[in-house]
């Protein structure tokens, strides 16, 4: 005869029951682990997009641009990153949430056991909600289809991310919600609601972690504030080298280059299995990998690159010596169909932008690899970026891997928030040796140092006024390095007066004839306008 025995009942369960903020805390922290194992594969290039760069993307679609602009030029291009690192906030609320949820459904559970299994089936739910409701919602189609080569990378990270959100939910859930006994157990105790597990420690333990998590979203964000530097360079720039035919600064150093971006966390693209596809409209598909392309015709050039949010007298502004290969010789190897209006670019962050076929073909667009004589930067677009004369820096696309030929018109990712398409570069002119507010001395010289620029077009003429624009002194004005470099320009000026303040107003010519607009005119939508003025006390 058989002998059965009835598993015993465990006398401890987890319950719900007035622990809605340990459990919101466990989700909270479970998420803010998830997000930074998210960040850390952004910034190490194993996956190019995540789901807080589609949201974030989403989002600065819908919000007003005018929003964005305000707060890059109230602190720089780090602006432009508050977005991603509020959609990160966001995530990690919402991870809250979905431990509440999981709290709702599962109110009592008997074992750990059951707890995981219970947690792994949220965390897969959460997924497969994101991949069939969520991803559609955020413009990347159906489980992502609109990702293109991303979507297969990104199916399997998103799912790698949530499984960490549900082994981390399940390690916080077990350290912050006490166990409690069963009544119907037989426990040597008088009290069924005793909890199990220090309070204290509990405390201690949440403090640490939200110290942790704090500082690690602290640290990000100053990573991101640092990007910009300015100074020394600024000021020295155009001072005459002794032995050379350049002048200080004529070629921005790398390091001290303006970068601006949509992204906190630029893509770290690999050439191990990167490609350059040509597609579209075109007679055959073309692909390149980076030693492929490197073996193309070369052409050196030295460019000027300005951002469209750079205000009057900004330094949002660089120029350096690249080594690349004209982007037509790409697309004659193709072969351009007939009726081909623009070429659409496709980057390695999801970033799209386009230009026209014709400037595509203009000899001095080129695909560049090399920054100042060496490999690019991975903030300044490695493998391969674009450079493009005339046209705003959104536009010359970084992390490159695709080009596309259309017969119909295109709106990028800074054009569906209303920047202008076109993004022809004005004409601008700045002076850099002095700072707004600085004191100079009665009757002693100085010089008065700056650049213009205005792409092709060139600078003719540059004219300095030390009266608010009443009277005008012409600047000597050195030839650019290229056709699409700025320009830098000095004068020698013996401020007199002491005790009074002056304005110096800066204004340029270009080639054409055409004299800089004074009309003054904000970053968005199309650029900045206007005359630079500094005003200098005379002691």
């Amino acid at each position: 005869m058989a002998v059965t025995t009835k598993k015993p009942i465990s006398k401890y369960y987890y319950s719900n029951q007035g622990q809605k903020w340990a459990i919101f805390g466990a989700g909270v922290f479970s998420a803010a682990t998830m997000t930074i194992i998210m960040v850390l594969m952004l910034i190490t290039g194993i996956t190019p997009r995540s789901m807080g760069n589609l949201v974030a993307d989403k989002l600065a679609a819908v919000f007003p641009p005018q929003w964005q602009e305000f707060f890059i030029q109230l602190i720089g291009p780090l602006g432009k990153e508050l977005l991603f690192y509020g959609v990160l906030v966001g995530q990690v609320a919402v991870g809250g949430l979905l431990a509440l949820l999981f709290g709702w459904l599962w109110p009592r559970i008997a074992d750990k056991q059951t707890l995981w299994r219970n947690i792994f089936i949220l965390s897969t739910a959460a997924w497969l909600v994101l991949l069939f409701i969520g991803l559609p919602i955020l413009d990347a189609g159906f489980i992502g289809l609109n990702l293109g080569s991303d979507q297969v990378i990104f199916l399997v990270s998103s799912f790698i991310l949530f499984q960490i959100y549900g082994l981390a939910l399940g390690y916080f859930y077990i350290r912050l919600v006490p166990l409690k006994v069963d009544a119907s157990a037989s426990v040597e105790s008088d009290d069924s609601e005793l909890e199990i597990g220090g309070i204290p420690s509990r405390r201690s333990f949440v403090i640490g972690l939200s110290v942790f998590f704090v500082t690690a979203l602290a640290a990000g964000i100053g990573v991101g504030a640092f990007k910009v530097k300015s100074t020394e360079y600024w000021q020295s720039l155009g001072e005459v080298i002794s032995g050379s035919d350049r002048l200080q600064g004529e070629i921005t150093p790398v390091g001290t280059f303006y970068n601006v971006s949509k992204n906190a966390f630029d893509p770290s693209v690999s050439v191990q299995g990167w490609t350059l596809e040509v597609n579209g409209m075109v007679d055959k598909t073309m692909s390149y990998d980076y030693n492929t392309i490197r073996q193309l015709p070369v052409i050196n050039q030295a460019h000027t690159l300005t951002c469209i949010s750079n205000p009057v007298g900004g330094q949002l502004i660089g120029n350096a010596e690249w080594k690349g290969t004209q982007l037509k010789t790409l697309l004659e190897a193709a072969g351009v169909k007939p009726g081909v209006k623009k070429l659409v670019w496709t980057c390695a962050d999801g970033y799209t932008d386009s230009i026209t076929i014709n400037t595509a073909l203009d000899p001095q667009t080129v695909l560049v690899w090399e920054m100042n004589g060496a490999p690019l930067e991975s903030s300044h677009g490695f493998p391969v970026r674009a450079l493009i004369p005339n046209i705003y820096g959104m536009k010359n696309a970084k992390w490159i891997k695709e080009i596309t030929l259309v017969d119909t018109e295109y709106e990028g990712f800074w054009q569906k928030q209303g920047w202008d398409n076109p993004a022809i570069i004005h004409t601008e002119s700045t002076l850099t040796s002095l700072n707004n507010g600085a004191e100079v001395r009665s009757g002693e010289r100085l010089t008065l140092q700056g650049f213009a620029f205005a792409g092709q077009r060139g600078i003719k003429k540059v004219e300095i006024s030390t009266d608010g624009g009443q009277s005008w002194l012409e600047a000597q004005v050195k030839d650019g390095l290229g056709q699409n470099s700025w320009q830098l320009w000095h004068l020698d000026w013996t401020p007199n007066g002491p005790g009074k303040t002056v304005k110096l107003v800066v204004r340029a010519t270009d080639k054409t004839g055409a004299l800089q607009t004074a009309s003054k005119a904000e970053p968005f939508p199309e650029g900045s306008s206007g005359w630079h003025t500094t005003s200098v006390k005379i002691i």
